[in-house]
């Protein structure tokens, strides 16, 4: 499976909604929706508002939050950049502030996979 990784570290591709909905399998949708129901004590969350093709696909689908209500997601399309620590303001407070309220086990890889992103594009030696 391809690695798709969203602006703001999460790695889609990893993600039970992405891989539920290139399964194409309902069933597992539900499974998620469930889940993340019990998760974040929302119970608004429904199967047919997590189908997801990565968020920043143009043409796919995208999880009711991603294209609706994430302002990460909304900074980068306006910014046309792929993920965040391609931006000029990069660490910003909104990522910061995201990065805060995601488990600290998963947030930690993502800034780390962000740096390092960051890093290799500031050191990459380019002819022109």
């Amino acid at each position: 499976m391809e690695i798709k990784i969203a602006p703001c570290g999460l790695v889609c591709s990893r993600c039970d909604a992405y891989r539920a909905t290139q399964e194409n399998s309902p069933e597992k949708l539900e499974l998620v929706a469930a889940d993340w129901r019990r998760l974040y004590q929302c119970d608004d969350i429904k199967a047919e508002f997590i189908s997801c093709d990565g968020c920043m696909t143009e043409n796919g689908r995208k999880c009711y939050h991603c294209e609706h209500q994430c302002e990460i997601r909304k900074c980068a399309v306006e910014k046309k950049v792929a993920v965040c620590s391609e931006c000029e303001q990069y660490p910003c407070k909104m990522l910061s502030g995201f990065l805060e309220y995601v488990p600290q086990a998963q947030a930690n890889p993502m800034r780390k996979m962000l740096d390092a992103i960051a890093e290799v594009e500031k050191n990459m030696h380019s002819a022109f």
